[in-house]
C-alpha cells in the first residue's frame, strides 16, 4: 500500500472520530431524545454541533470511497477499526470521559489485529 493510499484512509478515519465527537457534544446539548418526539429531534438536527458531525461524516464518506477505489474492502475495512482507537482518545481528552483498564487493554487488542492483517 502506497503511503497516499494510507493518508487517504487516515483523513477518512479522522473525519468519522471527528463527526462522532461533535455528534456527542450535540447530544450533551439537546438532552435525551424521547422515542417519538419530532420538535425535539428537529432541534437535534439543527444543533450546529450536530449539523457538523454529518459535515465530517460526509468527509469522511468521500475519502473513504478513494480508498475504496485504490484497494479491496477486505483489506482495507479494518482500518475502520483506528476509528475506535481515535474515539477513545478524543473522548478523554475533549468530553472528559473516563478511560479505564478494560478500554485500554481492548484498544491494545484492536492494534494488534490491525497490524496482523495488514501485513497479510
Amino acid at each position: 500500500m502506497s503511503m497516499n493510499e494510507i493518508i487517504v484512509i487516515i483523513i477518512s478515519v479522522i473525519f468519522a472520530a471527528a463527526g462522532q465527537v461533535s455528534w456527542k457534544m450535540g447530544m450533551n446539548q439537546a438532552g435525551t431524545l424521547a422515542a417519538i418526539d419530532f420538535a425535539s429531534l428537529y432541534a437535534v438536527l439543527l444543533n450546529p454541533y450536530v449539523l457538523l458531525g454529518f459535515i465530517m461524516y460526509g468527509l469522511s464518506t468521500i475519502f473513504w470511497l478513494f480508498a475504496l477505489s485504490k484497494k479491496d474492502l477486505s483489506f482495507v475495512y479494518p482500518f475502520i477499526s483506528l476509528t475506535y482507537i481515535l474515539v477513545l482518545a478524543l473522548s478523554s481528552l475533549i468530553l472528559k470521559e473516563n478511560i479505564g483498564m478494560n478500554k485500554i487493554a481492548g484498544t491494545l487488542a484492536i492494534i494488534i489485529g490491525l497490524i496482523w492483517i495488514s501485513r497479510a
